[in-house]
């Protein structure tokens, strides 16, 4: 039999150690990153998370990815736990800083700096990387109002849980106050669940089921919210034409709109967003940058969001 040598022997007890007890401490020099994202079930949330991901992994760093299921007090305890893993940096995704406070301070409190993605700017943080979702909502609504000529009916899909989105449908609602010729069916607010996709179909099918071929159009506060519609109004209302429109501009959603399933969505680079706050993270902790040098004293990073239709698709969804 092979003899292992005691340098083996420690290498293997200490793997052995890690696979068993938990995380092991890092190692000299090595950048230990928490990742946490409300929700890995919405797609946009998922783009952010695997790009994040793969960017930290060919910088060489450690990173913890989080999902919180749409639990606040799972958000909450999970920055309890990266504060106790003393990581150098957390990046939240799509989050509720607010409502999760008195653990950000305690991240802030210990000098850990953090930096959020589409997540409305809270005080102490780096820098929110997002869209301007008042801009994206009056693209989704201004397109969706001309589009239909001024005049028809249609169903809203709100999500007012985020403040990208509750946004958006702000403006909507502005944009819809000068067409008096559109009128709002009925309105579903989604609720930040696990089954939000399911929850948004029960509804949907309840819509079309009360309203049928009156429903002209359907303005969702995002686009797997699109899917849903798109689904039920092609096994509900066979060979009629309805306006989806929303924002994200995933990959199905584009495949979805050149096969005619969905109109139009406001496309959000979530790979950017990532790619940057992994930029930001590297000149903070790597770069030993201050906040102001790392961001150019933004406190909100803005990003472009262009409008897709059909006429004018990325190749990559055609």
């Amino acid at each position: 039999m092979k003899k292992v040598s005691l340098g083996m022997a420690a290498v293997l007890f200490a793997v052995f150690a890690c696979a068993v007890l938990g995380p092991c401490p890092a190692a000299a020099g090595e950048v230990r990153v928490g990742f946490v994202a409300t929700n890995f079930a919405a797609e946009a949330q998922a783009r952010v998370a695997g790009r994040f991901e793969a960017v930290a992994k060919e910088k060489g760093w450690s990173v913890q990815l989080l999902n919180s299921a749409g639990s606040i007090d799972t958000q909450a305890s999970q920055l309890e736990n990266l504060l106790q893993m003393k990581v150098d940096a957390v990046v939240l995704a799509m989050a509720h800083p607010l409502e999760v406070r008195p653990a950000l301070d305690k991240l802030l409190g210990a000098g850990i700096p953090v930096v959020t993605i589409d997540s409305g700017y809270a005080d102490g943080v780096v820098a929110d990387i997002t869209s301007d979702n008042f801009g994206v909502g009056a693209k989704m609504s201004s397109y969706l109002a001309d589009t239909l000529g001024g005049s028809g009916n249609i169903v809203v899909i709100r999500f007012e849980k985020h403040q990208g989105s509750r946004r958006r449908g702000k403006v909507l609602d502005a944009v819809l106050s000068e067409y008096p010729g559109i009128s709002v069916l009925a309105e579903y607010s989604v609720v930040a669940t696990k089954r939000f996709m399911d929850d948004t179909r029960s509804a949907m099918e309840t819509y079309v089921t009360r309203f049928g071929d009156k429903i002209d159009a359907v303005w969702c506060a995002f686009d797997q919210l699109g899917y849903v519609a798109g689904d039920v109004l092609a096994e509900k209302l066979k060979g009629r034409k309805v306006l989806i429109v929303a924002a994200d501009g995933n990959e199905e959603t584009f495949r979805r709109i050149a096969a005619g399933a969905m109109t139009a969505t406001v496309a959000q680079p979530f790979e950017d967003m990532a790619e940057t706050a992994a930029d930001i993270v590297e000149q903070l902790v790597v770069g030993k940058k201050s906040a102001d040098e790392a961001t150019g004293g933004k406190k909100i990073i803005y990003v472009e969001t262009p409008l897709y239709d059909a006429a004018n698709l990325p190749k990559s969804g055609k």
